[in-house]
């Protein structure tokens, strides 16, 4: 009779440990920021970020669903059950570390200033002193510009797009922001040809703002998911998978 008991304890506590992946798992992003995430003409979510979370969760064989979310609420929004994971070129910082749980890192990204071309500014934070430096509120850039640019005028907005028209509006000096996202989204494109990445290439190593690289955002307590994001991203980088989104978004090898 123990014995009975313990195996149907044991297949209950086996099948309560699946059911928590049964359902689809609710995946935030911010789509104003491309080439990682953004909506198409179609109103469809695209890009590296969600391709990525796409094929990891084919591997780690999770039911997912990717939606697109306001920046500034999607940690609280976690934190609050309304999605199961974030992804959205979430830095590792210390500061996030408190809250939320991290999967492995997926890339290192690098941060570059973008201004005029003939703006001629030295960018420091005396080169920018009355300068109007335009930032994605809660952001690495903005932590960092905060820190480092007290003498300038900082103008913060929610999403990953608008600086580019204050830039072209003449409203902002300089922008800091991805390198990637700067290149794709505005100086390869007509409405950029005016303005240039300027300044040093700044990364993680330059300021513990910029963070550890960037991750899946997943819940402190959801230790299980971790593990099963961590295995499909392991999955995508053993396959090529990844690669071969590095290549088509970023010209990789």
């Amino acid at each position: 009779m123990k014995t009975r008991y313990r195996n149907v304890v044991a297949a209950l506590a086996f099948t309560l440990s699946g059911a928590a992946f049964a359902a689809p798992i609710t995946i935030a992003t911010d789509a104003t920021f491309p080439p990682f995430e953004s909506i198409d003409a179609n109103g469809k979510l695209v890009g590296y970020d969600v391709e990525l979370m796409q094929a990891i969760c084919e591997e780690a064989k999770l039911d997912c669903n990717i939606i697109a979310a306001a920046w500034e609420g999607m940690i609280p929004g976690l934190i609050a059950r309304k999605y199961d994971a974030l992804i959205s070129q979430l830095t590792v910082t210390e500061a996030r570390k408190k809250t939320v749980a991290f999967s492995d890192v997926y890339q290192i990204p690098s941060f570059r200033f973008v201004a005029r071309k003939d703006a001629g500014l030295t960018l420091t934070p005396e080169g920018l002193k009355g300068k109007v430096i335009a930032v994605q509120t809660g952001t690495p850039m903005d932590a960092y510009i905060t820190k480092n640019y007290t003498g300038s005028t900082i103008k913060r907005y929610s999403s990953g797009s608008e600086p580019y028209l204050e830039l072209r509006a003449g409203r902002a000096d300089v922008h800091l922001s991805y390198e990637a996202q700067i290149i794709h989204s505005f100086t390869s494109r007509d409405e950029g040809k005016d303005f240039e990445l300027v300044g040093p290439t700044l990364t993680g190593k330059d300021a513990p703002e910029f963070g550890e690289g960037v991750a899946i955002a997943v819940r402190k307590a959801n230790t299980e998911l971790v593990g099963k994001i961590n295995e499909g991203l392991a999955a995508v980088r053993a396959n090529g998978r990844q690669a071969a989104l590095d290549a088509k978004y970023f010209g990789a090898e």
